[in-house]
């Protein structure tokens, strides 16, 4: 009888011809992946046979990058990139990353116990440390992506096997400003507008989706999540305050893809805190009829984004949710009556990235 020939990870990249790290990141996002025939002290040992069928029939899929953009704070903006996020990965099966960009750090501490992100900040094991260690380009680096990750996150069946978090600081805050000037600072070999890209170079391609709940503005920071966007969201309560500054986005997004030569695409607004009152009715026409604002305008090039069929009412549940001590076990106790207004929005969201390959 022939042995069973076995192969180890190094093999399975030369196999496959890859890195051992693109081995790795597909063991971990595709369930088809073979399980290995034995675990051993020295790593994983699969049949070779099944490696090379495995191969043979795998299809590489996209990685789509979502930013979640408003320049207006308490839109409801990081409910929504929360909410997608965790039912892409519990309902949907997706594998998700969810990179909190924001220094108010609203969505690591829905996702994950303020003791844990105060531990993870002092070791450095967040965004900030990210952009820290470029400012400091004298100084070893402390960065790990990998330590930096929280895994199996949310508050929903005390985590969710398939979300993942790397969670940002209020540390941010001071460092904002002083970011653009990295290339300035001796560290020429940094792009600014790169840090990001780079640093989730090694993992991007273990998960389906990267959600980026970006801050409330369009600065360098802003720019490091688009910079790896296959597209972008833009949640808004249907008013005037909120919906104002749509054209600036949509504007300034057209013009940094320009300059970076890609494609960079609205999927859409999303209406949120919706009420039922003339206000939110007459907006939210506006937005249906593709008439918001200065898109309206004479002369004006730039589209308005289309606004998703899925409005997100207003509900106390959903702040509620937002407490991750709240004890709050299940979707329908976390979002209240807005949960199958997620669930349609989600589905929108897929529909989009999936059919157009976003």
């Amino acid at each position: 009888m022939e042995k069973t020939k076995l192969v180890g990870i190094a093999e399975i990249a030369e196999l496959a011809g890859v890195s051992k790290q693109a081995v790795g990141n597909w063991r971990m996002r595709y369930d088809s992946f073979p399980k290995p025939t034995q675990d051993l002290q020295s790593g994983s040992i699969w049949e070779r046979e099944k490696i090379e069928d495995w191969i043979k029939s795998f299809r590489r899929e996209e990685t789509h990058v979502l930013s979640f953009i408003n320049l207006k704070g308490g839109v409801g903006k990081t409910t929504v990139a929360i909410a997608i996020a965790e039912l892409l990965a519990q309902e949907e099966r997706k594998h998700v990353l969810l990179v909190d960009l924001d220094p108010q750090t609203n969505a690591t501490v829905t996702l994950i116990s303020e003791e844990q992100w105060a531990e993870m900040d002092e070791h450095g094991q967040t965004i900030a440390q990210l952009f820290t260690d470029k400012l400091n380009s004298h100084e070893e680096p402390k960065f790990d992506v990998e330590k930096s990750i929280a895994r199996s996150v949310s508050t929903i069946n005390d985590g969710i096997a398939r979300l993942d978090l790397l969670p940002s600081s209020i540390r941010l805050i001071d460092l904002q400003d002083r970011i653009p000037m990295i290339a300035l600072s001796g560290n020429f070999t940094s792009n600014p507008l790169e840090i990001l890209k780079v640093a989730l170079q090694p993992v991007m391609d273990r998960y389906d989706y990267i959600i980026i709940d970006c801050p409330p503005s369009l600065g360098t920071i802003t720019k490091n999540g688009l910079r790896i966007s296959t597209g972008y969201i833009i949640p808004t309560i249907p008013d005037i305050v909120s919906t104002w500054g749509i054209y600036q986005i949509v504007d300034n997004v057209h013009r940094f893809s320009t300059d970076i030569d890609r494609l960079l695409p609205a999927l859409g607004i999303v209406a949120t805190k919706v009420q039922s009152n003339n206000l939110h009715s007459r907006i939210i026409n506006d937005l249906r009829a593709y008439h918001l604002g200065q898109f309206a305008k004479p002369g004006v090039v730039l589209a308005q984004p289309p606004l998703f069929d899925n409005i997100i009412p207003q509900t106390v549940t959903v702040a509620r949710g937002a407490d991750v001590d709240a004890d709050i076990r299940t979707f329908k106790g976390k979002y209240g009556i807005a949960y199958s207004n997620f669930q349609g929005l989600t589905q929108e969201i897929k529909s989009l990235c999936e059919t157009k390959k976003l």
